[in-house]
């Protein structure tokens, strides 16, 4: 553990600190509002990081996790590889395998930030990028065989060297990509951002002097790994477990794709080791950076908000995840799908692990459920003279957080990998953007993860596509997951519900089950139908609030049935009239059922169940028949069939 005394004074800490995190934060700001690329533009998908000299991170503010807690990673490789970096350089690259940072579309950039001749930080910028080459634009599809064809494997390559644009680089790489007009733009964006938050540095020093702008980082550093053992210190040493599934591969369309952690706490440290994990498969690999960065998110969400997010607070913290397994893959697998979809695999296991060892783990977010479309119409740019080019993420079919010990989750915050943090999409923008309309978007009934703190309800959906005669329009679900591994609730909370995909073709009555990490093409009369799971909950639901069930019920957010059957609340049938502030509780019946429903084993959580027939405790057949809980064999042990539990079950 570092100890060292502080050598200035608490406010200059403080006024350091802050006005390095606002620079930075402002460097994200010129970003969103700058991009030509959809996502970053209309939904924040980027992220800056200043770090030290050494790639140590400094500081981190409100973006998107995936783009500032893999830092430290890409930023090693890249600087293994030149070492240190000259003034005016930026370092380009986007090489999952060699960076091991995250998918193809998000391009990661170096810039060092010198006062005078010294190196003093480097600012590390990733962003979604409009296109990254590959079969279509996005890169969200399956069955790509290997990491080329998803798409343009740039190493990390000085684009720019001491202030010159190596004009053989530019050439290859945006040769190899669409709409290269608007992601070479966005690259001078982010160059430019960053070098505006060079002069506000060099400002600040100026003001506070160099000694005293490092002292102040130094402290921050270890203010954050002490409150980080403090934080874990308080955990009850163990070994404490957690497993998820992506639905699949996108190849094998019936083969889960299992991420299994044990967390072991010691002192005040703790190790998360992925070794049980599945090996590594198809779309969903998760490079090394993006399996480090989202074991992290669910620690800090289970830890004091106000802990710096920094180098310090990560010292603590052990992950051990083997070459070869789905979340370190190697080349040349693909890894298309690691950051939306995989990566909520992996916050939701480790969160698992976490909610066994302490009260603050929250439940897990709704699933990124929002299907990515791309295509191209026959409508000729004046500017290029080619027919128009799109890929777009509508972010819109979104569920939101999970619940917290004291607190439910916030409905229409988006999904476990976007924390609120990335913007609900507009539907105008979409609908001008994209060969679609949307008829409805609503909160779904009886969707919300349950609890004594429920997390955020579901979302449906009925998006219709417009295409023009002549177009190609693509849904590419390959960055979608949950409809048969839903999140994990905290506290003794059960699972959220599962969601569902449908498409129902022009002319056609009946609805098709549409399933995640898979593509298909629309035409226009199209309608995807998206039923948005919730987010998980906290808490056993027999111990709610009864009069948040009732205004629930009232709101038509929750039925009566469900009322009864999950939370035992009975709500007098009598009081069901046309009016909704009618709506009142038979509390005698309440408190009856409850005491009913808690002894009902229908009620013990199904991952207790689980483990029970694992240890040979209860037989396959009684943990349906007496517990409601459907047990099938996959990869190799026995899981928790739960698209059956959940019907099975009362619900």
């Amino acid at each position: 553990m570092v100890q060292q005394k502080c050598q200035v004074d608490e406010v200059t800490v403080s006024v350091v600190w802050n006005k390095l995190m606002n620079i930075t934060r402002e460097v994200g700001e010129r970003v969103v509002h700058g991009a030509q690329s959809y996502v970053m533009a209309n939904a924040r998908d980027l992220g800056p990081v200043l770090l030290d000299k050494n790639g140590h991170i400094v500081c981190q503010v409100e973006y998107l996790p995936c783009h500032c807690l893999v830092a430290e990673i890409p930023t090693r490789a890249i600087l293994k590889k030149f070492g240190k970096l000259e003034k005016g350089d930026m370092v380009l690259g986007n090489d999952g395998h060699i960076l091991q940072s995250g998918h193809l579309p998000d391009w990661t950039f170096l810039v060092p930030v010198y006062y005078g001749d010294e190196l003093v930080f480097y600012y590390h910028f990733r962003g979604h990028m409009a296109d990254s080459g590959g079969a279509f634009s996005g890169s969200y599809f399956p069955q790509a065989y290997d990491c080329i064809s998803e798409g343009i494997n740039i190493p990390p390559i000085k684009l720019i060297e001491k202030g010159k644009i190596d004009e053989k680089a530019r050439e290859i790489i945006f040769d190899n990509i669409r709409t290269s007009a608007a992601v070479w733009s966005d690259c001078m964006v982010i160059y430019g951002s960053i070098q505006r938050a060079q002069e506000d540095i060099r400002a600040l020093i100026d003001k506070y002097g160099l000694d005293t702008v490092k002292a102040c980082c130094d402290e921050m550093m270890v203010r954050g790994e002490q409150a980080m053992r403090a934080e874990i210190s308080q955990i009850p040493e163990g070994e404490y477990t957690g497993e998820c599934a992506v639905d699949s591969d996108g190849t094998v369309m019936d083969r889960p794709a299992w991420v299994r952690v044990k967390l072991t706490v010691k002192g005040d440290e703790m190790t998360f080791d992925f070794s049980d994990s599945m090996d590594q498969v198809d779309f969903v690999n998760s490079p090394l950076g993006n399996t480090y960065c989202f074991t992290y998110f669910p620690i800090f969400y289970a830890t004091d908000p106000d802990l710096p997010h920094n180098h310090g607070a990560l010292i603590p913290i052990k992950i051990i995840a083997p070459a070869g397994k789905i979340v370190n893959p190697t080349r040349p697998a693909t890894y298309g799908a690691c950051g939306c979809s995989t990566a909520t695999e992996i916050t939701d296991a480790v969160t698992q692990a976490l909610s066994k060892a302490t009260e603050k783990a929250q439940g897990v977010s709704s699933r990124h459920y929002s299907i990515d479309v791309t295509g191209r119409v026959p409508i000729k740019d004046p500017r290029s003279g080619q027919d128009i080019e799109y890929f777009a993420a509508p972010f819109l079919e979104e569920g939101g957080s999970g619940a917290v010990k004291g607190h439910d989750g916030w409905d229409g915050v988006c999904g476990t990998v976007l924390t609120g943090v990335v913007l609900r999409g507009s539907v105008e923008v979409c609908e001008l953007l994209m060969p679609f309309y949307w008829e409805w978007l609503n909160m779904a009934k009886d969707m919300e993860g349950p609890g004594e703190f429920i997390g955020a309800r579901g979302c449906t959906a009925s998006r219709w596509c417009t295409a023009m005669e002549g177009a190609r329009t693509i849904l590419m679900a390959g960055d979608a997951s949950g409809t048969f591994f839903p999140p994990a609730g905290a506290g003794g909370a059960p699972y959220a519900p599962t969601g569902d995909l449908y498409l129902k073709r022009a002319g056609k009555k009946e609805k098709e089950f549409f399933p995640t990490m898979s593509m298909a093409p629309m035409y226009a009369g199209d309608i995807l139908y998206t039923e948005c799971m919730g987010a998980g909950g906290w808490g056993n639901p027999l111990d709610r609030d009864p009069e948040k069930i009732r205004l629930d019920v009232r709101d038509e957010l929750i039925t009566a049935e469900r009322a009864r059957n999950v939370y035992g609340v009975v709500i007098d049938p009598k009081s069901l009239t046309d009016n909704p502030e009618d709506v009142a509780i038979d509390y005698k019946a309440t408190r009856e059922l409850r005491e009913k429903l808690k002894k009902d084993p229908r009620t013990r959580h199904p991952d207790l169940v689980r483990d029970d027939v694992r240890a040979g405790k209860i037989s396959v057949q009684e943990a349906r028949d007496k517990y409601a809980v459907v047990i099938k064999e996959d990869d190799g042990r026995r899981v928790i069939d739960y698209k059956a539990t959940e019907k099975l079950r009362p619900h």
